[in-house]
């Protein structure tokens, strides 16, 4: 366990980092703020700033894209170093793949926003019909593409509603966890020579 040293995530990354964890890849605490925030980006900065203020005397890897206006603020911290990546697909996929999928026309979700498509799309975003989103996704999106990490079940019913819902097809990506493994390998090998030096 690395002293003094800790990751702070949003939780769309808990299968991903928990599966590293499980491996023995990561062995410095993980504290998570629940995914949904991003859809509520002043209470997202309330939270963090106050879980960051908790951490302060830790150096901290935090685990964001661009999720609220301040966001870039944070790295004016000495003890503070980010993720690199605009938002949570980029920090999964990297960019490379992250820019061809959105080339694509793709609307790219997670494993965890998967689980949780109703809690963000109907309770957060307020599309209580299927009608009343599907010109919504279709005037940005041609189809919906699903990130298999390989840490959750394919579930081809949950698929299949999630995109008779949002009016997509739905694709599988399978991707790794090899580039988000090599972002916070190399995160936490810069922050422990930080408090070398």
């Amino acid at each position: 366990m690395q002293q003094n040293l800790v990751i702070i995530a949003c939780s769309i990354f808990r299968y991903e980092l928990e599966h590293l964890v499980k491996e023995g890849k990561i062995k410095v605490p993980i504290v998570y703020l629940n995914s949904m925030l991003h859809m509520q980006p002043k209470q997202l900065q309330t939270l963090l700033d106050a879980k960051i203020e908790e951490y302060k005397n830790f150096r901290i890897i935090l685990m964001y894209g661009d999720c609220h206006a301040r966001m870039v603020d944070y790295e004016e911290n000495t003890n503070i170093i980010r993720t690199p990546g605009i938002n949570c697909c980029e920090i999964i996929l990297g960019t490379q793949n992250y820019k061809k999928i959105r080339n694509e026309g793709a609307f790219i979700l997670l494993p965890e926003w998967a689980d949780r498509w109703k809690e963000a799309f109907i309770d957060y975003m307020g599309f209580n019909t299927s009608k009343a989103i599907k010109p919504f996704m279709a005037e940005m999106h041609k189809k919906i593409t699903y990130i298999d990490t390989g840490f959750q079940e394919n579930n081809n019913p949950l698929f299949n509603e999630i995109s008779d819902y949002l009016g997509l097809p739905l694709e599988i990506y399978s991707s790794s966890v090899d580039e988000l493994e090599k972002v916070i390998k190399s995160l936490i090998d810069h922050s422990v020579s930080l408090e070398k030096n």
